[in-house]
């Protein structure tokens, strides 16, 4: 039996997400696009995605909790890599608890922001801090318009997965086939953007990414929320 997410190692958690990775590109290319990393972007998780001589922008994320995440800029008004992609191209697991298979989801990338906005109004209009350059999520099933993390739920439900491959097909064909293109550099998972934007670089970011993860869950207000650190050997 394949173990909990929860309790993967490190390696076995690495391992899943170049699946999801690959998943991803596979998925895309199976709907009859091509793919292709957007050049100057480094590491960005931004592509180019062409079908039937159009060429558009795909950001790519990838999420064992089906959450999505991208972090707000200038208090709301703009979103980063999510304003300049005309997709969102999301690769996820079917259960986050034991995972069997992988759903792969191309959105428009307005209906993402447009769910991106309702969600930051929402934990505005409760009291909570969002901070620019922070993650924010939204779940992409079915869910209830309370607490206001919730907000701008299904969209997995009104956009349909567009791909499935069982976890032990990924590791057989996919990573095989593409492993070249995946050499090159990995797009950001869910946890390198935590990694790369939140910059969680003192005690007291690690506090309050902690204090806004559990407002989600909760439906409590960042600022009500107490966190008590103790350290010791």
């Amino acid at each position: 039996m394949r173990p909990r997410l929860k309790f993967m190692d490190k390696a076995a958690s690495k391992r899943l997400r170049r699946l999801m990775v690959n998943a991803a590109l596979e998925g895309a290319k199976a709907y009859g696009y091509s793919m292709e990393r957007q050049p100057g972007r480094g590491l960005s998780s931004a592509y180019e995605m062409t079908k039937d001589g159009k060429t558009q922008i795909a950001s790519i994320r990838t999420t064992r909790d089906r959450d999505i995440a991208f972090c707000p800029l200038d208090g709301g008004k703009k979103w980063k890599s999510l304003d300049t992609a005309d997709h969102v191209l999301v690769s996820a697991v079917n259960d986050p608890a034991d995972p069997q298979t992988i759903d792969v989801y191309l959105f428009p990338g307005d209906e993402v922001r447009k769910r991106f906005d309702a969600n930051y109004a929402a934990r505005i209009a409760k009291g909570h801090i969002v901070r620019d350059g922070f993650g924010m999520w939204v779940m992409i099933d079915k869910g209830d318009d309370e607490p206001a993390g919730k907000v701008g739920h299904s969209l997995a439900v009104d956009y349909p997965a567009i791909a499935r491959f069982s976890i032990d097909e990924l590791e057989v064909v996919i990573e095989h086939e593409t492993k070249q293109m995946t050499a090159e550099a990995a797009p950001d998972t869910e946890e390198e953007v935590a990694a790369d934007t939140f910059a969680l670089s003192t005690v007291a970011d690690v506090l309050t990414f902690a204090r806004e993860k559990i407002a989600v869950l909760t439906g409590m207000p960042a600022y009500a929320i107490k966190l008590e650190l103790k350290m010791g050997v």
